[in-house]
């Protein structure tokens, strides 16, 4: 089976999609339900009185995002968000999405975290053809490849078992940057079908409002959304997680709050390399 970059191809202009979150900021972290430090739909404007349109291109290739992972005012590590490239996928351009993370020299020492997670995502259809997964945080390892299969509806793990899928189910990275794609009524939500873990559920992404958030990259206008997650795998239903999009073509994420047992993690972008 052959998988070729195309490099610049003008397919890229042709759209992939979505949200999620990257908690890929020290995911092993036990979190709870800690409201307090996160804001409600209150602290933002305009919910309920207007629907952002969806978008056809908020990234291209060589799109790159580079995150400060923060344990309350401590710097933990770093984490990046990259779309590489649109390769072949056995005749289907697809876009080549790419999140990684990984604590700095003096939590290494506590926890160390080298994670790596890839998807290969069709640009036309919006939908998953592969997910790959390498995660090493503190003696946990976890390393699986899943193989979707849209004609069939089912999901291949690298051990040979196969699960039945909905039609065009996101993987747990794919699922953010089809969000990112999506019309979005402010105070409202949208839903789509996520695969992790062996299950397939409804993903619901709240769209909480408008804020302005100022980050070392830059200040900027975001509607905040908060992905209510059912599934397992690198997304949790452990904790509430909100994150910030630009509000703009782009939707660009440009942080994201986690609430954990004891303080809250912040992903901030600290750098910004649009695609072409």
């Amino acid at each position: 089976m052959t998988r070729t970059p195309l490099h610049r191809s003008p397919l890229a202009a042709a759209a992939a999609a979505c949200v999620l979150t990257l908690a890929l900021a020290l995911p092993a972290v036990a979190a709870k339900r800690g409201d307090d430090e996160l804001p409600d739909s209150t602290t933002f404007a305009g919910a309920g009185h207007e629907v952002l349109p969806a978008v056809d291109h908020p990234f291209g290739p060589g799109e790159s995002l580079r995150f400060s992972v923060q344990y309350g005012p401590i710097k933990a590590g770093t984490a990046w968000l990259e779309v590489p490239e649109i390769v072949n996928w056995d005749g289907h351009p697809s876009w080549r999405l790419v999140a990684r993370a990984e604590s700095n020299g003096f939590f290494d020492k506590v926890y160390k975290v080298r994670n790596r997670i890839e998807s290969i995502w069709d640009m036309q259809g919006r939908f998953s053809w592969r997910y790959l997964e390498d995660r090493h945080e503190g003696h946990y390892t976890a390393n699986d490849t899943l193989y979707f299969e849209p004609d069939s509806g089912r999901v291949r793990y690298r051990d040979g078992k196969t699960y039945d899928v909905p039609p065009g189910v996101q993987d747990a990275l794919s699922a953010f940057y089809y969000t990112r794609f999506q019309a979005l009524p402010l105070g409202g939500s949208i839903t789509f079908d996520y695969h992790a873990s062996r299950k397939s559920s409804p993903l619901e992404v709240k769209v909480l409002g408008r804020q302005t958030v100022k980050t070392p990259a830059g200040t900027f206008d975001c509607v905040a959304i908060e992905p209510i997650l059912k599934a397992g795998g690198v997304f949790k239903n452990k904790g509430r997680l909100v994150i910030w999009l630009t509000d703009d073509e782009r939707r660009m994420p440009v942080l994201m709050k986690s609430k954990v047992l004891i303080g809250s993690i912040s992903v901030v972008l600290q750098e910004a390399r649009p695609g072409t």
